[in-house]
Order: C-alpha cells, then structure tokens, then sequence
C-alpha cells in the first residue's frame, strides 16, 4: 500500500511546472514572494521570490490538516477533547473556540484548522493522532520530505513563528497543489461555511471573504499572517475552464486586512482578462526533416497540439518553433528513444520546449552513394559481358 501512495505522489509531482514567469515588474503587488501556477498545463506563468526560504504562517496548516487526512479512516469520529488539551495555547489563536470536554469529530477539527485557522483545532487534532505535537510534527517533516519541499521545515503545527520553521512560496505552492487532489481535503478547502457537529460554532472561510471583494473565480484557500510573515495567502480559482493555483507571502498589513485578498485579485484578473490558450503547432505538424545515416529522410512532427498560455497580444506570426538535436540519426537509435528538442521561442526567449523522439528505428539501408556505384559497377559489368560476347561473335563468323 505505501509502494501504492508513492507512485501515486510522484504521478501527482513530477509532472514538472513548465517557466515563463513574467518578472516583477509587470505587475504590482504588495506581496514580497509571489508564485502563479497555470493548473491546466503546469505552466509557472508569474513569480516573485518563489524561492526565497521564509516564514509562511498559517499556511503552513495546509500540511497539518494534509497529514490528518492522510491518518483519518473516519471522518465523523467523534470524541471528547481531554481536560487541560490547551493550557499551554495562547487564547488568543484559539479561533474557533474549542474547550475541554467538548465532543467534536475530526470534521470539526479539519474545517476548524482549514477556514477558521484554529491553533485549537490545529493542536487538538495533532494530539488525537499522534499523542503529542512533537510526534506529529515528526509526520509534518516526512511528508515535506517526501513532497520534496526542499526549503521547508517544521516546528509547530499552528505556523506561529519559531526558530527553525520556514518554507518557501514555491514550496507551499507543490504542497497546496498536491493536497488539492485529495478529495476530503479539496471537499474542506471548498466550503464556504461550516457548523461544527455539536452546533455551537459557525465557521466562514476564505471564500466569504473573496467573494466580498468581487471574486466569483475564488473556489478556496488558506490565510495566514505573523508580524514575521505578514499576510500570507495560498489560493486556486477557475474561469473559462483555467484552473490557477497562487501562493503569496509578506504583504504588508499597515496598507489593509486584506492586502492578501486584494493581491490575488490583481493577479488572477491580470492573467484572466489579458491571457488566453493559443494553439502553436497542431498535431501532425512538420517541424523538421533529417536523414538516417544510411540517407533515408526522416520527418520530426509533433504528435500533439501545442496550446500555451500567453499574452492576449503576442502574435503567433513572431514564435518560432525549431527543432534542436541530432541532424543525422545513427543504426542505434530506436524509436521512442529521444534525439532533441522542439523549442517554441518569442522575442528571443525560449517560451516551451519538449522532447522529440525518433519516429523510426533505424535499419540498414544503402546509402545513395552507395546504391550509384553500386549502379555503375553494374552497368559496368554488363556492358563489359556485353563487348565480351560481341568479341566471341565476330571470331565465330571469321
């Protein structure tokens, strides 16, 4: 079963996020680290310090509530929580409002973790399931290694500041994305609203929030803000069937409480309104033509469409699509195997690129030259049977 998981985590990953990230000052936002993510192509389409290693507050949730739901086999468990469970939190992050012996379910401490931002929540389900935070911190850091979140390291499981805890943009962005194709996580990352089991508690989420701002496109997120962090938001949203996934970090308060929301707005509407999927190449398109080393011409075309995410006003008529890569095919070559590359490029810059593979094995086959001298050598031959017979002939009749 884990063998199961882990082909399941890198079919999930290692698709790889294709780059061509506008720089900084294309848009303005408050955020200091940025990272805008095309969904439907892994195509990074803007970034600002995406990897610069930070705190990230209560984003870093995304991973508490991930590792729950990983742990949970019954979501509607219910159980009292134990006298004393949050002596040792602030009350003031106890957002939802949990106390000892209430009976919750571990819905209550996933929707509580997710849209209230709950450290009560946070901290009781660490302590449901692992017996102790440090214990469930440990399965915090596993699963960032596992991920291969390579700038992230866990201390607590609330995202308060502490010495040590930091991760990246970037690396939010490969955990909120993976998390997102869990369905129980995505069902609580969705919801607009929740009521807690025992009916004592309301829940409103991020979305209540976008949706005060105008934001129809937002379908769920996770805030998060420190002195140290600032305010912190990771978020995906869908128009016209263009999926996005964003993370932003370090946006300043003093400018508003919800510069976070009003930075995901900027960039989903930049992205939205001036953006659209325009087709490069279509498939069975002739990008090139090489020989074997035997001569035999090979025709490079690509096996699929091409669609890329650009700029309402680039021009198809200025990419250029070119192949890089072996101009003569060897006997070895096989096909599937890879020879070079296609390269879409505009402006000088190299927008996509993927692997071409041989569409042929290579077999033996006499090169022209060859096949000329070959020709000569028997024309040659008969021409000389030819006057040899002719010879015999005139001594025959002397």
């Amino acid at each position: 079963m884990k063998n199961i998981k882990k082909i399941l985590i890198l079919l999930i990953l290692l698709i790889p996020f294709n780059v061509f990230a506008l720089s900084d000052n294309d848009i303005n936002i408050n955020s200091r680290n940025a990272v805008v993510i095309n969904l439907n192509n892994n195509e990074i389409i803007y970034e600002k310090n995406k990897d610069e290693v930070i705190n990230v507050a209560s984003m870093q949730k995304i991973m508490t509530a991930l590792v729950g739901i990983e742990k949970i086999n019954n979501m509607d468990e219910s159980f009292v929580i134990p006298e004393g469970t949050f002596s040792n939190l602030d009350p003031e992050l106890m957002m939802v409002g949990f106390s000892s012996y209430d009976t919750v379910t571990y819905n209550d401490l996933l929707y509580g973790t997710l849209l209230k931002s709950g450290a009560d929540a946070a901290y009781m389900l660490s302590i449901k399931i692992a017996g102790s935070e440090e214990e469930y911190i440990k399965l915090m850091n596993e699963k960032a290694s596992e991920l291969g979140l390579n700038n992230t390291y866990f201390v607590n499981t609330t995202g308060l500041d502490a010495d040590g805890q930091h991760s990246s943009a970037y690396d939010m962005a490969i955990l909120f994305k993976y998390a997102l194709n869990n369905k129980n996580f995505k069902k609580v990352i969705t919801t607009d609203s929740y009521t807690t089991s025992n009916g004592d508690f309301d829940i409103k989420g991020p979305i209540a929030v976008a949706h005060n701002f105008d934001m129809p496109y937002f379908k769920g997120g996770k805030t998060g803000y420190t002195d140290y962090a600032g305010k912190c938001l990771a978020s995906f949203g869908e128009k016209d069937g263009v999926e996005f996934l964003i993370v932003t970090a370090g946006a300043d308060p003093s400018i508003g409480e919800f510069v976070n929301f009003l930075d995901h707005k900027t960039l989903y509407e930049y992205f939205m309104n001036n953006y659209s999927f325009k087709t490069i190449i279509h498939k069975d398109d002739i990008i090139d033509k090489i020989y074997t080393t035997f001569d035999e011409e090979v025709t490079l075309t690509s096996k699929d469409d091409i669609e890329l995410y650009l700029s309402n006003d680039v021009n198809i008529k200025d990419i250029k699509v070119y192949y890089k890569g072996k101009n003569e095919l060897s006997k070895d070559i096989k096909k599937g195997d890879k020879i070079g590359e296609y390269i879409v490029e505009y402006e000088g810059n190299i927008i996509y690129r993927e692997d071409a593979l041989s569409p042929i094995d290579v077999k033996f086959k006499l090169k022209t030259i060859h096949k000329v001298i070959i020709g000569i050598a028997v024309i040659l031959f008969l021409y000389s049977c030819l006057k040899s017979k002719k010879r015999r002939r005139r001594k025959k009749y002397r």
